[in-house]
């Protein structure tokens, strides 16, 4: 059973559904901590961000709510005219709570996509780092985990050896590393 495990995105760049189509089990990991300046709340494209304001603190990203999110989703839409078709088909996706507004989107993404791949979510615990990335695994059956290519920063591959679970990188040279709305563009 393969396994990746990663935080709920506004709109995550095309690698992310690589990674998801990827594994036979994909985790939202909602119980984790909201990082300021980070992907929770924005995304890039051409250099430029797209942001959806939220409320001040690093709350847990199931708990985190966006500030204006009819307003700034209109405003996000009114800079990208030549997604209109695109973004049009997300407007049910958007609410105050952001980590519901991204895994909705993440959900039509992988439905555009036709992607096979089970979601499933964490739960929460005191684990934390690699510790906790083996327990999700051990608790989806995982023998091998796919790791973003950052992951070779952080991970503690030796844990994932213990239980006997076999880690693999994110092949970086099969990556398209383009905005999930110009892959979307094309397809619709």
């Amino acid at each position: 059973m393969i396994v990746t495990i990663h935080q709920p995105n506004f709109f995550p760049y095309y690698p992310f559904f690589q990674k998801m189509e990827d594994s036979d089990i994909f985790v939202i990991m909602k119980h984790c901590q909201f990082e300021k300046n980070n992907f929770q709340n924005r995304f890039n494209k051409d250099d430029r961000w797209y942001t959806m304001s939220v409320n001040k603190g690093l709350d847990p990203i199931y708990t985190k709510t966006y500030l204006n999110p009819e307003q700034d989703w209109k405003r996000i839409k009114n800079m990208l005219p030549e997604y209109k078709n695109v973004l049009n088909l997300f407007d049910d996706c958007i609410s105050s709570n952001l980590s519901d507004t991204n895994i909705n989107i993440i959900k039509k993404v992988h439905q555009i996509l036709d992607l096979k791949t089970q979601i499933v979510f964490d739960y929460g615990t005191e684990l934390k780092g690699t510790e906790r990335l083996v327990d999700i695994c051990l608790s989806n059956n995982a023998t091998t985990y796919i790791a973003g290519i950052s992951g070779r920063k952080y991970l503690d591959i030796s844990q994932f050896d213990s239980v006997n679970i076999k880690v693999e990188f994110q092949d970086e040279t099969k990556m398209i590393k383009s905005p999930i709305i110009d892959i979307l563009k094309n397809k619709i």
